[in-house]
């Protein structure tokens, strides 16, 4: 991203980029599945403690679901990050967090929703740090070439 940037190839950069999104979140499918098809065998490899195994009972689904939707976050800290554009990272997270992630959580804590929660707390944040950076991918805005650095 960052060398089709710098060598003014706004095409390249783009496809680069979607290349790299299909890429993640095809694999973060896979471990989606993979976690979700291992539920019953995968936490029992790390604890054989009944109630942490009744807590990966109803956290696991979360966790697996959280992977296609957060590969596909982290691919686009990457492009914009390739692009320059750190400081939209930066306000788009405080934002998400400040208006998704925290709510959710204080809501966790005052309906007693526990650690389970606390998780669809972090699922939201990945969909809202996923519809702004998309949102940036898709504008054209990691694209921009011959922009000075910021």
């Amino acid at each position: 991203m960052g060398r089709a940037v710098g060598s003014g190839d706004a095409r390249l950069a783009t496809e680069a980029g979607r290349r790299l999104i299909v890429l993640s979140v095809a694999v973060g499918l896979g471990f989606a599945v993979a976690l979700l098809l291992g539920s019953d065998v995968i936490p029992r490899a790390f604890t054989g403690d009944d109630a942490v195994l009744e807590r990966a009972d109803v956290l696991w689904p979360l966790f697996a679901l959280l992977q296609p939707a957060g590969a596909a976050v982290f691919a686009l800290d990457g492009i914009l990050i390739g692009a320059e554009d750190t400081r939209f990272i930066k306000w788009s997270m405080v934002f998400a967090a400040g208006g998704v992630f925290v709510p959710i959580c204080l809501l966790s804590l005052e309906l007693d929703w526990g650690i389970a929660g606390v998780w669809c707390g972090l699922n939201a944040l990945m969909v809202a740090r996923l519809v702004t950076m998309g949102a940036r991918f898709a504008g054209g805005r990691c694209a921009l070439v011959g922009a000075p650095a910021r």
